[in-house]
């Protein structure tokens, strides 16, 4: 009976458990650098993968050792906001549950030591049955409570079509600063007959999560249409071009660089001395939207030769921002703002420091309020109407008699020309 009671205990705490976590993009360990996933083919591409076609994603991550070590990892499935659904593995993945990861890489004459992992998904021993959110952990052999990091990605039944366009917002003191988010949904195939309980939606600016959109509602819903036209919720700041710099060589600077420092045991790349955007004129310039690209004009393989230096970052202030902490925006750290700038009261800059592998990176500085944790990037960058940018909606169903959220729409908008 002690036995029996025993298991019900801790049947409720993994059933509770299963409700209450919440995933996020994470690195979980210092060693682990240069986190990416992408489809396969397109490297600067985001981790969506469609059941229709199902093209493969890559992971690629570095270990910073000499020795190989054996990670495992599994997929988990979640619901429109990151919650562990009510599915178990065997219902929504066709295969294993669990596999390992055999592509590795040593560094080759580099001064940091590394090891390249990679990974491509689905795969012979694991595919996806439903779409959906879905969480890739990687974890050493036999500690899936340790890992070493998780990454979300998106798995699309596209049941739904959406139409959609970026212009200015109807808000007229908005006009010049902001971008609107106008766009029709056609559900007809869905037979959905509450819609406003069974779907929901979300948009999300060039990759970030501090300032996604969720739970718009629709203007109207008519034959089979949601109309997202003209609504007061689907609005972001235009913002700026992100700032960048390219250290693919170590030979020579290139903009945006100060200096290069080759005669310590770890390069040192310092970049120019940032300020603020703000009040200033809008500038058109080169972006990646946040994201990095790895590269080394100096040698043949940028996975194993590029080398890893570390990046100074300065950004000058008269005084430091009060109430305020000053992070960087970007894809390095899966949007994490992990990174927070210190102020050096003699130089009135802030200033860190960051290990970074060679190639092209994009970014922005936000500031993070220390009470209420609101992220504000406008406030250093500027924002403009005119800023290319890239928006991403989701449509999420969950159907009548089931427990789980489908990811039934997907479509990419931008303001520009590739």
């Amino acid at each position: 009976m002690r036995n029996h009671f025993i298991f019900i205990v801790l049947l409720f705490f993994s059933i509770n458990g299963r409700t209450q976590s919440v995933f996020s993009d994470q690195i979980l360990n210092a060693n682990i650098k240069t986190v990416e996933l992408y489809p396969d083919n397109d490297r600067l591409g985001e981790p969506v993968i469609f059941l229709n076609e199902q093209i493969p994603l890559t992971l690629a991550f570095d270990e910073l050792d000499s020795d190989y070590r054996l990670f495992a990892y599994t997929l988990i499935h979640c619901d429109a906001q990151w919650h562990i659904s009510e599915l178990s593995p065997n219902e929504y993945l066709e295969g294993y549950i669990e596999d390992y990861i055999e592509d590795y890489q040593f560094s080759l004459n580099t001064k940091v030591p590394y090891i390249h992992y990679s990974l491509q998904i689905p795969n012979e021993a694991i595919q996806f049955r439903y779409s959906g959110n879905y969480i890739l952990k990687i974890y050493p052999e036999n500690e899936e409570e340790n890992p070493i990091l998780t990454k979300k990605l998106y798995v699309v039944d596209p049941l739904c079509s959406i139409n959609g366009e970026i212009i200015a917002p109807s808000n007229p003191e908005l006009i010049k600063s902001a971008q609107e988010i106008n766009f029709k949904v056609n559900i007809s195939n869905l037979n959905s007959h509450f819609p406003s309980r069974e779907i929901s939606t979300q948009i999300q600016q060039n990759g970030r999560y501090d300032n996604q959109i969720d739970h718009l509602e629709p203007l109207s819903i008519k034959d089979g249409i949601l109309d997202f036209n003209l609504q007061k919720g689907n609005v972001f700041q235009g913002l700026n071009t992100y700032r960048f710099f390219d250290f693919s060589s170590l030979d020579y600077n290139s903009e945006y660089i100060y200096a290069i420092n080759k005669n310590g045991a770890i390069d040192e790349i310092e970049l120019l001395l940032s300020k603020s955007r703000a009040n200033k004129a809008y500038k058109n310039e080169p972006t990646q939207f946040g994201k990095f690209f790895i590269e080394t004009k100096d040698y043949q393989d940028a996975d194993i030769e590029s080398e890893y230096a570390f990046v100074h970052f300065l950004y000058f202030s008269k005084s430091p921002l009060l109430n305020n902490d000053l992070y960087l925006l970007g894809s390095f750290d899966l949007w994490s703002l992990s990174h927070k700038l210190s102020y050096d009261y003699s130089s009135q800059v802030y200033e860190t420091k960051l290990l970074l592998k060679q190639g092209y990176y994009s970014y922005l500085y936000a500031l993070k309020n220390k009470n209420t944790k609101a992220v504000d990037v406008g406030a250093l960058e500027g924002s403009f109407f005119q800023t290319p940018n890239n928006y991403t909606i989701r449509l999420y169903y969950r159907a009548p008699g089931t427990t789980y959220d489908q990811l039934v729409g997907y479509k990419q908008l931008k303001n520009y020309s590739d």
